[in-house]
């Protein structure tokens, strides 16, 4: 199962070349999160709470009458898997967590984050394809389209949620086996190798000179540390 990030959809992960490779070896389950895609897209933030997410995930499972999946998300998916080390470790097989670790949502850090996603949704969605074509990301006109789909206000309830989950206290007695990676350039590199660091099943790779979106992006240089965990732990 792939989980993209905010604002992303199901197709994302086609975009930067993840599904042509895992497709070789593996059947694929990608989802539009809820606020996503063509998904529902609430504008209540408690829509939005972490449980409600890995239930959207295993509701999927459930429907195809699967039992257990590895699990790869990045971002807000990285969150979602956070959850599911939480609330629903039985249904996956693994967990591939990129570009993100044990963040509260309650944190001064990601409170202050939140805001300024807010305030840059607020400016619409033209502002964001303009913010990330400024810093390089190369976007497509299906990408720029996708992206012009969103829905702001739900964009803006998902980001209003505050919400402690006390991943530091529940982690270190979880046995699911975890890839943690990110970019060095991330403003999340250290927390997701703190988070590593906590899991007993868990490893960590640092991605040299990438930041959250390259570390997204540069699948060539992901695919093959997820390959390798993949093949460990099949």
């Amino acid at each position: 199962m792939l989980h993209h990030g905010t604002t992303g959809n199901l197709k994302g992960f086609r975009y930067f070349g993840y599904t042509e490779k895992l497709h070789q070896q593996y059947q694929l389950i990608l989802i539009d999160a809820r606020g996503h895609g063509r998904s529902d897209k609430p504008h209540e933030p408690d829509a939005y709470r972490l449980k409600n997410l890995v239930n959207d995930t295993v509701a999927v499972l459930d429907d195809l009458g699967i039992e257990k999946a590895h699990f790869l998300g990045y971002s807000l998916g990285g969150i979602v898997g956070l959850g599911i080390e939480v609330y629903s470790p039985d249904r996956f097989k693994s967990l591939i967590i990129g570009g993100m670790g044990m963040a509260e949502m309650d944190s001064e850090e990601e409170v202050k984050r939140s805001q300024g996603f807010i305030e840059l949704f607020r400016e619409g969605m033209e502002a964001l394809i303009s913010r990330r074509e400024n810093g390089g990301v190369v976007m497509s006109q299906e990408m720029r389209e996708d992206t012009r789909r969103n829905d702001p206000e739900a964009l803006i309830s998902m980001c209003s949620l505050t919400e402690h989950i006390g991943f530091k206290d529940l982690l270190p007695s979880l046995e699911l086996p975890c890839l943690f990676y990110a970019g060095d350039q991330d403003y999340y590199h250290q927390l997701s190798k703190e988070t590593a660091d906590l899991i007993p099943n868990a490893r960590f790779v640092s991605l040299p000179a990438l930041d959250h979106l390259g570390a997204l992006i540069q699948s060539d240089l992901v695919l093959p540390h997820i390959l390798k965990f993949l093949a460990d732990v099949k």
